[in-house]
């Protein structure tokens, strides 16, 4: 049965493809890790077809293993939530619609990324945020956080929201995009009980990172 991992943020624009592009190129040296990003909005258009900017990414590391169709079933030209973009594409589009599309490329012993649109807690489809499609196909969690000021509280405020939901998170990625002089890392840290890793300082870390993500999310 395949295993789900479910990649999140804080908010949109933190890292979370950049990030699962990396996590998906390390795992595919020990079994294959598709991705499946089920709507994505802000697509641009080319000769009469919506192309989604990430879940193309997605598509360029599977060497045609699986369509891009197959990774992004739904997608819209307004960048805006998927929500309100199915709303104004007068659309029904609901969690169960993308939980029968992820049934259908899950395959024995694989691995399947699964990113969201916008924050754990953002709208994702007519009748549920993301964090009900975490719980709906009882994935395991990766909460990206972007490293600037401000982050510490958005990392706690998701952290006990998480629990609140009674939804698993299962670590933290802080997302060094850029050196700083704060220590996040160190201070989010005194307040959570979960893994929190560092990613973006250097090439041995973030591979460590992935390293450790690979030895405390998939199966043995």
């Amino acid at each position: 049965m395949s295993e789900y991992i479910f990649i999140t943020g804080t908010n949109t624009n933190v890292g979370k493809t950049h990030f699962g592009i990396s996590l998906i190129k390390y795992l595919n040296k020990y079994n294959q890790c598709i991705a499946f990003k089920p709507i994505e909005t802000g697509c641009k258009e080319s000769k009469n077809k919506l192309v989604p900017a990430d879940s193309s990414k997605y598509h360029k590391l599977t060497k045609n293993s699986i369509s891009l169709e197959q990774i992004n079933p739904y997608r819209f030209i307004d960048p805006v939530s998927p929500y309100l973009a199915i709303r104004k594409g007068k659309r029904k589009i609901y969690l169960d619609n993308y939980y029968k599309k992820l049934k259908i490329i899950s395959k024995k012993n694989n691995t399947i990324l699964i990113e969201g649109a916008g924050g754990a807690f953002s709208p994702f489809a007519l009748d549920g945020l993301n964090i009900d499609f975490m719980k709906l196909v009882k994935s395991k969690n990766i909460l990206v956080v972007k490293d600037e000021l401000g982050c510490i509280g958005s990392a706690l405020s998701h952290f006990y929201s998480f629990k609140k939901y009674r939804v698993p998170l299962d670590l933290i990625i802080l997302n060094i995009h850029k050196k700083n002089k704060m220590d996040n890392l160190n201070e989010i840290k005194k307040y959570i009980d979960i893994p929190i890793f560092a990613y973006g300082k250097s090439s041995k870390d973030n591979i460590k990172c992935l390293g450790s993500i690979k030895d405390r999310l998939l199966s043995k």
